[in-house]
Parts: structure tokens; sequence; C-alpha cells
């Protein structure tokens, strides 16, 4: 049932590709690459630091660290075949989406952040701006053909579950011991 739902989801993105839309979803999707998330991590951790909050660099390191390194073992664990008809080809087996699993774990933790402990007026329309990046980075993976459904929402799971994770460490008397309790 999931595999005929994923082709159905697929073969809906195939059949409604416009250029413009292709063009838009190309750069939707970039923001989710690991070029983009590698460097975006690294101008967080130094401003983590530079702020003095360098409590949440360890928390944030393990979540985009750990759900990178769950997503690239699950791809050659099950290596599953990517689908046909995508915009262009990737060249690492399809589940889970690294695209949909780095966007949970990097946007994920900065909303979370954002969230809880800042009070500027922009606070919520960048929360709510972020949110969207994420679900559009999933379906730029599901319009581009690169990604089945399924891919998408284990990465989701994925990057969430780490968040998650790693929050729960940064609270815990483990975290409260490296200085991690004002996550």
């Amino acid at each position: 049932m999931i595999e005929s739902m994923d082709q159905i989801i697929l073969n809906f993105f195939i059949s409604h590709r416009t250029d413009w839309f292709t063009f838009m979803m190309l750069i939707v999707t970039y923001s989710g690459s690991y070029i983009v998330v590698s460097g975006l991590t690294l101008l967080s951790v130094i401003s983590f630091y530079i702020h003095k909050h360098s409590q949440r660099i360890l928390p944030f390191l393990l979540t985009v660290g750990g759900s990178a390194l769950t997503t690239y073992l699950l791809k050659y664990i099950v290596d599953r075949a990517r689908p046909l008809g995508a915009i262009y080809t990737e060249l690492s087996p399809s589940f889970p989406s690294g695209h949909a699993t780095s966007a949970m774990a990097l946007y994920g933790f900065i909303i979370y952040v954002v969230w809880k402990h800042d009070t500027h007026p922009l606070r919520n329309p960048f929360i709510i701006f972020l949110t969207i990046l994420i679900l559009l980075i999933g379906l730029s993976r599901l319009y581009l053909g690169v990604h089945y459904l399924s891919d998408v929402l284990v990465g989701y799971a994925i990057g969430l579950v780490w968040l998650l994770v790693c929050h729960s460490i940064a609270r815990s008397k483990f975290g409260r011991l490296l200085g991690s309790e004002r996550l």
C-alpha cells in the first residue's frame, strides 16, 4: 500500500510540472542540500558562541550530525532505488530523504531556540517562514521526482527524533552537567 501511494504521488507531480515551478523547486531544494546545511550549521555554531549561548552547540551538532549519520547509514542499508522520471540524477539511494532529514534537524532546532528564547518582533514570522521552508523542501523532493513520499516522511521523522532526543539529553541531569539545561 505504501508503494502504491508513493507511486500515485510521484505520478501526480510528474504530470503537473511546469518550467517556472521546476525552477522554484530547484531553489527550494538547494536550501536543504548538504552544502547549505553544512554552511548554516557552521554559521549557527559561530553565532551561538559569539552570543554566549555555547550550551546550545553540543545539542545542535548532535541533532544535525546524528540525523545526517542516521540517514547516511539507512540509505545504504535499505538501498532503495530512486524514482524514475526525476528532473536530475541523484547518486545516493532514495530512502530516506537527506534533504528532509536535514531540514527538520537544522531548521527545527533553530525554530525551537527562537520560539523558546527570542522576544524579537519578527520571531513569529521567522518561525512561520522556517516551518514553511521545511515543508517546501520535502515537497520539492517529491516535485523534482528524486524521492517518494515515504522517503520524505521518514526523513522528517529522523530529524524530529534526533531533535527530541538531543533536547531531552540537554534537559537531563547529564545535560545540566554539560551546562545545556538552558537549551
